[in-house]
């Protein structure tokens, strides 16, 4: 597993203007949609569709940048140029670890939703 911190909670919220109402909203959205977005890039790995899993992979990427989660950040950004580049070898590999890094990061979401944000 990534010994990387999941996410740089002090840059996301200089990103929100220190607003942690609209960090919780989109910590929300984001756990709401992720399974759908995960589940959206298995398909695509399973039917080797590479325009779909370069398409779901960049989107990913981009929900993930709001919260400066560099680990899954990477792994989608992986992802998304090895559809592109058409490196099946390597694809599904790094389609396991965008699974693993997204779970991580909405464990971590969860925490904060659940817990507050630490001080």
């Amino acid at each position: 597993m990534n010994a990387q911190p999941v996410m740089d909670l002090t840059a996301a919220m200089e990103r929100f203007g220190g607003d942690q109402d609209l960090f919780l909203t989109l910590a929300e959205m984001f756990l709401e949609r992720s399974p759908a977005a995960l589940a959206a890039i298995q398909t695509a790995l399973a039917d080797k569709n590479l325009p779909a899993l370069a398409k779901e992979a960049h989107k990913l990427k981009g929900s993930a940048m709001e919260f400066c989660a560099r680990p899954t950040v990477a792994a989608a950004a992986q992802l998304e140029e090895s559809a592109r580049q058409a490196a099946l070898n390597e694809i599904a590999a790094v389609g396991e670890r965008v699974h693993a890094e997204v779970q991580r990061l909405t464990a971590a979401l969860r925490v904060i939703i659940e817990k507050g944000f630490p001080s």
